[in-house]
């Protein structure tokens, strides 16, 4: 009878030979391999189950999937029946990162790798992939150059035997020469490898090739030819089920046509790339999608289209954020299980208690839109791991050369914000911001430590008694996204040896997720600027500042209804300007448009904030008071009349003055009348005071 562990291992091999071509009945037997390793606690089959469950979601497209499946199985890692697959897990990690576009994390995992191969030497089969990994994410964040010394670098680690490496490399080659501008170099090596990909049946890259040729003759300007090999690169994505280098190719597409400015042509090719990326759940490309979207109908002046592709921007990044927040909290529920399966003594408990402490405060940076309640939140949070007396969120301001402490909260009261120079060379905040290095101090009357630390701090032993400040135990840490410093924590004890090692690592990890926070906040606030910019481009007429033609469809028939439903008086006035054709034509539209700015302020400092006021069109406006009393009504018309005559004259003979037709409503008595015929009201007793002489204000009572 076959062993369990014979029984495993076979089964593993049943599901490699399936793993890519038969996706169902690689799941199938997945989940039998799950459970058999689960019966018999067989950790080599718990993480291979876990492991090609990340492969096959990562192959379907399942991103976050995979990430989940990869973080369980990296918790086996610390069984010595596993270590050795390290590298192949963290090859895969990096991969699905990078596909996410978070690169630098991407070589982080790759380099980890490489790291781990050169220690203990398993593995080597792998290195020369490593490498292309790494080049392909520096040429994914601009960076040819880069790309091209590692790719050379690891020439002395291919292989012959796989082919499928040189068709890539050459394909990354001719890359790093495109972003270098060698378009010879770059277009002989996309031949090497159009050649390579067909002599090993590695056919799969004809579709990044042509993305290659696309991108070549964009470059070289001839445009004809760029867009005859972009259609070969997705028509074949189009209409199969294959979707290899899809979005790269799209987003690229999708840019050349806004470089074109071929907003039109863009906009349906950009839905058609949506509508897919939703279908495979690619949350993470959606994002670029939209912004892009947002810019096509910007461009061509559909404002409200606009408006749309931003708040489907905000809601697909809200969305996302939640999801790397709940990766944040898996990451750390499986770090706390690895701690409970390697330690078993007091000081682990105590670490387990505020690691799950430690959770809950991510979850509150994660949760907050409040920097300022955040960091008070923050401060109380941090007293129950800590010894804590002092702490701080420092920001940086390029502009004025000064870190903003917009926050900062010291024995238990808000000492309100502070600032200090980025050359103040006697600070530590400022050392940080200089260094992008932290600051851990574990007494601060150790003064001969302090120098031999910061020597680049200018201070002297009598600055530390004199300054004022007590704290005894310091650590100041840098926040920043990706490779951009942004900002600073600063934590302080009044004792000496405050913060473990173990402390300073918590304090590291709130730092990097706090600067997550305080990016995706001033993002947030930026998105939402352009949202309230592009609401008052669609409702705000650009001339005279006031509500346009578009604001009066859009609200009027809500406040009409709302005026009927809770019986309230409404007035709706017709304004018109007399004269104002023959101030146009003597004197041009400048002066008309001048003329126009004018009748709008004397509208708005007459009305204040008594009435909504529109522009109609050309030199007539909408008047709209609800729940005024009629007279109050009545005397504001009456004194626009009285205010405009001739409030704008243009020499000795064209005087311009306004006359009104209103129509007025007792207590919302109107709901048998349709708002087309109410508007109607107001039109007919203009036109009565247009033909009675102008300067005329007529009205009508329903």
């Amino acid at each position: 009878m076959t062993s369990p562990d014979n029984q495993i291992r076979e089964l593993v091999k049943e599901i490699e030979a399936v793993l890519f071509s038969d996706h169902e009945e690689a799941k199938r037997l997945i989940g039998h391999l799950l459970d058999l390793s689960s019966r018999h606690e067989d950790v080599f089959g718990l993480y291979k189950a876990n492991n090609m469950l990340g492969i096959l979601s990562s192959d379907l497209g399942k991103v976050d999937e995979a990430l989940g499946y990869y973080t369980v199985a990296m918790s086996y890692m610390v069984f010595d029946e596993v270590k050795d697959e390290k590298p192949v897990l963290l090859n895969n990690i990096g991969n699905v990162i990078a596909i996410c576009g978070n690169y630098f994390e991407a070589i982080e995992n790759f380099t980890d790798a490489l790291n781990f191969i050169d220690e203990t030497g398993i593995h080597k089969d792998l290195i020369f992939t490593l490498y292309l990994n790494i080049a392909e994410a520096y040429l994914n964040i601009g960076e040819p150059k880069e790309a091209l010394e590692i790719i050379n670098e690891s020439q002395v680690h291919f292989d012959e035997k796989f082919q499928g490496d040189r068709v890539t490399m050459f394909g990354l080659l001719s890359s790093a020469y495109l972003g270098l501008g060698d378009y010879k170099s770059a277009y002989a090596y996309i031949l090497l490898c159009e050649e390579a990909a067909q002599s090993s049946n590695y056919l799969v890259l004809n579709v990044l090739i042509n993305y290659y040729k696309a991108k070549y003759f964009e470059l070289t300007g001839s445009f004809v030819d760029a867009e005859v090999f972009y259609d070969k690169a997705l028509s074949s994505q189009f209409e199969g089920d294959s979707f290899y280098y899809f979005n790269q190719i799209a987003l690229d597409f999708a840019a050349y046509l806004v470089n074109r400015k071929a907003y039109e042509r863009a906009i349906p090719f950009i839905y058609k790339s949506i509508a897919i990326a939703e279908q495979k759940h690619w949350n993470w490309v959606l994002l670029d999608y939209f912004r892009i979207l947002a810019e096509c109908y910007t461009e061509i002046g559909d404002l409200n289209h606009a408006v749309e592709a931003s708040k489907a921007y905000f809601e697909i990044e809200k969305i996302n954020r939640v999801k790397r927040n709940a990766q944040n909290y898996n990451c750390f529920k499986v770090q706390e299980k690895i701690l409970n399966i390697k330690l078993k003594n007091r000081t682990l408990n105590d670490a387990i208690v505020r690691m799950k402490a430690v959770n809950n405060i991510l979850k509150q940076i994660n949760a907050s839109n409040d920097l300022m309640k955040l960091i008070e939140i923050l401060y109380g949070s941090l007293k129950s791991l800590f010894k804590i007396d002092t702490f701080a969120l420092g920001l940086y301001d390029d502009n004025r050369d000064v870190i903003n402490y917009i926050s900062k909260f010291e024995n238990g009261i808000s000492m309100g914000a502070s600032q200090v120079g980025y050359d103040n060379e006697k600070s530590f905040s400022s050392y940080v911001r200089r260094t992008n290095k932290p600051v851990i101090i574990h007494d601060i009357d150790d003064f001969d430590a302090i120098q031999t630390l910061y020597p680049n701090v200018k201070i002297v032993k009598e600055d530390i008694s004199n300054i004022g400040n007590h704290s005894m135990s310091i650590v100041i840490w840098p926040m920043q996204v990706e490779d951009k410093p942004i900002g600073l924590i600063n934590c302080q004890a009044l004792e000496r040896q405050t913060f473990s090692e173990f402390d300073i690592e918590l304090i590291e990890m709130l730092a990097a997720h706090l600067a997550i926070a305080v990016e995706n906040h001033m993002q947030k606030r930026e998105l939402s600027d352009a949202v309230d910019r592009l609401n008052k481009m669609t409702f705000i007429d650009s001339l005279t500042d006031v509500y346009n033609r578009q604001a009066l469809n859009e609200y009027l028939p809500k406040l009409y209804e709302k005026a009927i439903t809770q019986k309230e008086n409404i007035v709706f006035a017709m304004v018109d300007l007399d004269n104002f054709k023959m101030l146009n034509d003597q004197y041009g539209h400048q002066q008309g448009d001048q003329c126009l700015l004018a009748f709008a302020k004397l509208l708005k400092s007459t009305m204040g904030h008594l009435g909504y006021i529109y522009r109609y069109g050309g030199d007539e406006f909408s008047l709209l008071f609800v729940g005024l009393e009629h007279d109050v009504v009545e005397k504001i018309l009456e004194k626009i009349i009285s205010k405009s005559s001739n409030f704008y004259t243009i020499g000795d003979v064209i005087n311009i003055s306004a006359s009104i037709g209103a129509v007025f409503v007792d207590n919302g008595n109107c709901a048998e009348i349709s708002l087309s015929s109410f508007i109607n009201y107001a039109d007919n007793a203009l036109y009565i005071a247009k033909n009675e002489g102008k300067k005329a204000f007529r009205k009508v009572l329903l």
